[in-house]
């Protein structure tokens, strides 16, 4: 690998993909924080509002007013179902960490390879090569971890090319060939007929 072509990996490539994932895990990482918090304040206020419902509060000394919030409680109770099932679903956290592990995957190896440590300093290693294959080998790991509708999806946008598997129907066995005799069936041939012996010929002793 040359020069240029280097160059224009880490650009085109390496910086793109850093640029993503430190997107990602901070979209990611908001994401989760917001629904978290949404689930304490819900949470906490649930059971004030249990607390206070039919209390009655004096307005005026011919004049109060009696609070009926159930109504409320269920829909907190309702909302607190919601977030937390979208937090298992959509895995805000899950997903943050895995792009923040990748990106700093990444970083480490352009220090690694910037002062040639470990096996980029050994003799007769060419360290471009060396780099792009430790990247990429690191973007395969965190790719083999999306589930197929991401994949679909990003392969839609362009941002990567996955190929389609396309699984063979399995054979359907022939019942007359056994594991004992099924090389032997195919590498010999059937024996010839028998010819039919004529009593009045059969020669007596």
């Amino acid at each position: 690998m040359n020069k240029a072509a280097f160059d224009d990996y880490i650009k085109n490539r390496y910086e793109e993909q850093m640029s993503y994932y430190a997107k990602s895990s901070r979209e990611n990482r908001d994401k989760y924080k917001k629904f978290q918090w949404a689930l304490i304040i819900l949470s906490a206020s649930a059971p004030v509002l249990v607390a206070i419902d039919g209390l009655k509060i004096e307005v005026t000394n011919t004049f109060w007013i009696m609070l009926h919030i159930k109504i409320f409680v269920v829909i907190i109770t309702a909302s607190v179902a919601i977030l937390t099932t979208a937090l298992k679903t959509f895995n805000y956290f899950e997903n943050y960490v895995n792009y923040r592990n990748t990106r700093e995957e990444m970083k480490r190896e352009i220090h690694l390879y910037d002062f040639r440590i470990g096996d980029y300093g050994e003799h007769g290693v060419h360290r471009e090569a060396l780099f792009v294959q430790r990247i990429e080998s690191i973007l395969d790991k965190e790719h083999s971890q999306w589930p197929a509708s991401k994949k679909l999806k990003d392969q839609a946008n362009g941002k990567g090319e996955y190929e389609p598997v396309v699984v063979a129907p399995p054979a359907v066995a022939d019942p007359t060939i056994t594991d004992d005799n099924a090389d032997v069936n195919a590498d010999t041939p059937p024996p010839p007929p028998e010819a039919p012996v004529d009593d009045a010929e059969e020669v007596k002793p």
